[in-house]
């Protein structure tokens, strides 16, 4: 067994230096380890938790059908994700597959957005957090309580990652068991024990979006967007995994798959146990999903689901800081930010990106401190931060489309073959529907900087990482890049 791993590290070592890097990691992540990223990344326990109120009062239960609807979309972008991992299994991942298929200026700003966008969601994770420790201690939350639990959440978060890659794997293991008995509480054992809704309530509205049912389910349909994305960490740490070309692949469909099979599984059971769902679809219950456990758990059952949410989103937050780091010591290896000199460095014993865990770890902690001010930080967070991932996956498909169109053909262990073309199309057709969607502007009297403030915010970084190119231009840049449109 041990010779059958080595022969296959030296494989991927070997393709590593064809693809232009000298092996640094050291490869101690198995195909579980890997999943366990994406899986603790997607989180869709609390995910769920988090959203279930807002989507119900959008369009009433009907909303679970959305949610099947973003997850088909989603599969075909981890299509595409799972044969770029395969023919590129590098440090960085979209970074360097928008870079190797579309060019070195293409693969930047590729970058320069996730970075942001990771960084963000890893702060906003944290953020929301805060609200299961409150339910759990019994107190009201307030921005200062939100912003302390956020930051208690990312440090921990932080100190997993500078602990090393195998206490990580730990961290983001204790996501996938916690997600997997939520599962067995909030989805099987309520649909067994705890449905007091009949199924025909999946087709009732309950009156919510009438006159405008189609806007409100596609409003509805955001709590798919938001949970059902987080598969391509499986692809950040590339380098540190054992067998990658095979094992990230298979590392992001299981996710994808287990993940949106658990959400779905998740909410289904929750909704047959809203105990009045009347009450829950005009907004009287402030917490559906919490009153369905309670309904069925009682109190001791409530508090073990809140512990369970907890790990779960300090597991996330784990797998979101990993990726991030290797993001920054990707983009520094091949000196394309500045500080390039430090941030392409691994520590000589543990064989980590101490440089650039410190920059994310910093980076997240500043912005979880906006919460002291803002009472919803977690909710402005992630609004933005969902848009930018969102943008750069296009990003990443489209590089991949063009670049297959041009007659570009993957070498990795998983391809698409004749169905790529059609399966880019269709996940960019998906992946350009959700951005539109996420920054549609729904609130009109809020005013014009609250309904375009994901646009401006998306344009600003985008002009930042043009700044960027700029500053870099006579150095990097004026290489000619490995493959452009």
């Amino acid at each position: 067994m041990t010779n059958k791993k080595e022969s296959s590290d030296q494989a991927e070592d070997a393709r590593l230096l064809s693809l232009g890097y000298r092996p640094e990691f050291k490869r101690v992540l198995g195909l579980f380890a890997d999943f366990s990223l994406g899986y603790s990344y997607m989180s869709p326990m609390a995910g769920v938790f988090a959203l279930f109120s807002t989507a119900l009062i959008a369009v009433g239960p009907p909303f679970f059908w959305t949610m099947l609807a973003v997850l088909a979309g989603q599969v075909f972008v981890c299509l595409v994700f799972a044969e770029a991992s395969s023919a590129f299994p590098i440090a960085g991942g979209i970074y360097q597959w928008a870079r190797r298929l579309g060019g070195e200026r293409w693969g930047f700003l590729t970058a320069w957005i996730y970075l942001f966008a990771l960084i963000g969601t890893g702060a906003g994770i944290s953020a929301g957090g805060a609200p299961f420790l409150a339910v759990l201690l019994g107190v009201n939350p307030t921005p200062e309580f939100n912003a302390m639990c956020g930051i208690c959440i990312a440090v921990i978060a932080i100190a997993a990652n500078f602990s090393g890659t195998k206490i990580l794997a730990k961290m983001t293991e204790i996501g996938v068991w916690t997600g997997l008995i939520g599962l067995a509480i909030c989805g099987g054992y309520m649909l067994i024990a705890g449905r007091i809704q009949p199924f025909s309530i999946l087709t009732e509205s309950f009156g919510q979006g009438e006159h405008h049912y189609t806007s409100a389910l596609f409003y509805a349909s955001l709590i798919g967007v938001w949970i059902f994305y987080g598969f391509e960490a499986c692809g950040d740490l590339a380098e540190e995994v054992s067998g990658a070309s095979k094992a990230v692949p298979r590392a992001m469909l299981l996710t994808i798959f287990c993940g949106g099979g658990t959400a779905l599984l998740m909410v289904l059971g929750l909704l047959l146990a809203v105990p009045d769902m009347a009450a829950a679809v005009k907004g009287t219950i402030s917490d559906p999903a919490g009153a369905a456990v309670l309904q069925v758990m009682g109190p001791t059952g409530s508090k073990i689901t809140m512990i369970c949410l907890l790990a779960v989103v300090v597991s996330a937050v784990s797998s979101v800081i990993a990726s991030a780091s290797r993001l920054l010591f990707s983009l520094g290896r091949d000196k394309m930010i500045v500080g390039a000199g430090a941030l392409g460095k691994l520590s000589e014993t543990k064989r980590l990106p101490v440089a650039a865990l410190w920059v994310t770890a910093v980076i997240t902690l500043a912005i979880l401190s906006v919460g002291f001010f803002s009472a919803n930080a977690a909710t402005q967070i992630i609004s933005f931060t969902t848009t930018g991932v969102y943008i750069a996956f296009q990003m990443v498909v489209i590089a991949s489309l063009i670049s297959g169109a041009k007659g570009w053909r993957a070498n990795g262990d998983f391809r698409l073959g004749r169905m790529g073309i059609p399966v880019k199309i269709i996940a960019m057709m998906f992946g350009i529907a959700s951005i539109i969607n996420l920054m549609w502007p729904r609130s009109p009297e809020a005013g014009w900087l609250a309904n375009w403030n994901i646009l401006i915010s998306v344009s600003v970084i985008f002009l930042t990482g043009v700044i960027q190119m700029l500053m870099l231009k006579n150095t990097r840049f004026n290489a000619v890049p490995d493959k452009q449109f």
